[in-house]
Parts: structure tokens; C-alpha cells; sequence
């Protein structure tokens, strides 16, 4: 994986500027930087994998979506995702389509804490752009 994000300040809210060589790498980043928000533990053990496939209209709506699962996993399903196994984007014709294999453990609420809970992933000042040979955008997580 090559990418990175970085936390910025945004009123009420969190916000991380992600960039990466790819999309693939974008998505991952952007599951890391959604994962170290929610919680602090590492080191997770007993990994199960969910495969979970998506079909937007934009990459934004893609990435919004995808983030938005893994929210919910969390919150709704109590499944925290741990990293990505495997991971494949790709656009046919207006349609952008991800299948993606996560890796994760059942969130046990006596074990591991929940630093802030993200009410939603929003489309508020993302926008997926190329420069400089990075692909880079920002992610607002309403809390």
C-alpha cells in the first residue's frame, strides 16, 4: 500500500486529507483513517473476512459508501474492520463497481473501546482528484 492521510482542522466534525497512488490504495487509506477515528486498539487476532461489493455512480459515491458499511459494521452489526485483504476497482462505461474482501473480528465492547462514534461519512468537500501523480481527496465524518 502506498498512501497516507493526515488529520485537519474542521469545525465539530473530522476531517482527513488521504492520498494515494491509486484508488485501491486510496480506499484502503481511507478504511485506516475511518478505523484509527473510531478506535485506538491495534493488533487485532482471529480475523474473519466479509466480501462486500458496490456499485456508484461516482468514485466519490463509491468511497462514501464503502465507508459508510464499515460504519455500520461497526455500529449496527458490532464488526470492526481490521484491514483489507484484497481489493478491486474498476469502471464500465458510467458505473463505478468495487469488490472488496475485508478483514475483521467481532467488536467485544468489554475488550476494545470506541473513542468517538461517526454519525456519517459525508460528501462535504470530497472530491477524488489526480495531481501530481497522487490521487487525493477529503473525508468530513459527521460526529
Amino acid at each position: 500500500m502506498t498512501g497516507n492521510y493526515k488529520y485537519i482542522d474542521h469545525t465539530a466534525d473530522i476531517a482527513v486529507e488521504v492520498s494515494a497512488e491509486n484508488y485501491e490504495d486510496l480506499f484502503i487509506v481511507s478504511a485506516q483513517a475511518w478505523r484509527d477515528s473510531v478506535v485506538d486498539e491495534h493488533g487485532f487476532d482471529n480475523l474473519q473476512e466479509k466480501v462486500l461489493e458496490f456499485n456508484d455512480n461516482s468514485i466519490e459515491e463509491l468511497l462514501v459508501h464503502f465507508l459508510s458499511e464499515l460504519n455500520y459494521l461497526l455500529l449496527g452489526s458490532k464488526w470492526i474492520t481490521t484491514g483489507v485483504k484484497q481489493i478491486k476497482i474498476i469502471k464500465i462505461e458510467k458505473e463505478w463497481n468495487l469488490r472488496i474482501v475485508i478483514l475483521g473480528i467481532p467488536f467485544d465492547t468489554q475488550k476494545y473501546n470506541i473513542k468517538i462514534e461517526i454519525k456519517a461519512v459525508t460528501f462535504h468537500q470530497m472530491d477524488v482528484k489526480y495531481k501530481d501523480g497522487k490521487f487525493l481527496t477529503r473525508i468530513v465524518f459527521d460526529i
